[in-house]
C-alpha cells in the first residue's frame, strides 16, 4: 500500500495537484454520524483513500486499488448526494502496456 501511494502522490505532484491527505488505515474506525444514525468507517465514508486540491482550487476525493478498480456504483451513488469530483486510480504492474513495472492509471468521475 505504502508503494502505491508513493506512486499516486507523485502521479498527484506530477499533474499540478496539492495538499495531499491520505488516509490512515489502523486498527481504530472512525465513527461517521448521519440523520439516520451512525456507522464506523476506516476510510473516509468507507469510500476513499484521501482528498487533494485539484490545480484549479476544488477539492477532488481519491480512491486507490492495487490490481484492479473501484466499484463505478459506490461512486455514482456518492455523486448523486454531493456534486463531488472523484479520481479512481489503479496501481498495477499486470497489463501488458506495463511490462512487469508498476504503472498509475487513473479514472475521473
Amino acid at each position: 500500500m505504502r508503494a502505491s501511494n508513493k506512486l499516486v502522490r507523485e502521479w498527484l505532484l506530477s499533474n499540478g495537484y496539492d495538499e495531499i491527505w491520505f488516509k490512515a488505515h489502523g486498527k481504530r474506525n472512525d465513527y461517521v454520524f448521519t440523520q439516520g444514525g451512525k456507522y464506523m468507517a476506516q476510510d473516509i465514508w468507507n469510500l476513499f483513500d484521501g482528498i487533494c486540491i485539484d490545480p484549479t482550487g476544488h477539492i477532488v476525493f481519491l480512491q486507490m486499488k492495487t490490481n484492479s478498480w473501484a466499484s463505478e456504483k459506490d461512486f455514482n451513488k456518492f455523486q448523486r448526494k454531493c456534486n463531488a469530483r472523484i479520481l479512481s486510480f489503479n496501481v498495477t504492474n499486470t497489463l501488458k502496456e506495463c511490462k512487469g513495472k508498476y504503472k498509475v492509471f487513473m479514472r475521473e468521475y
